[in-house]
């Protein structure tokens, strides 16, 4: 079901849950894509790594961080 502007400017807790709820949306969506590209750049070789200053460590360290840091 969605909600025109005019019904939500009508209902203001309405459209601030609305406001919520598609931010909280678009932070998952950036966690996921975090995510996967941490787990795409473990698939690379060393010598790959290594061309973009990187170690395997600093890898690891990154696969290890929580989903809401950054």
């Amino acid at each position: 079901m969605t909600v025109s502007h005019a019904h939500t400017a009508a209902f203001p807790l309405l459209h601030r849950l609305q406001q919520g709820a598609t931010g909280l949306l678009l932070r998952l969506a950036a966690a996921e894509r975090e995510r996967r590209e941490r787990r795409q750049m473990a698939e690379l070789c060393d010598a790959t790594l290594r061309d973009l200053g990187l170690s395997r460590a600093d890898i690891w360290g990154e696969l290890d961080k929580p989903v809401w840091r950054r």
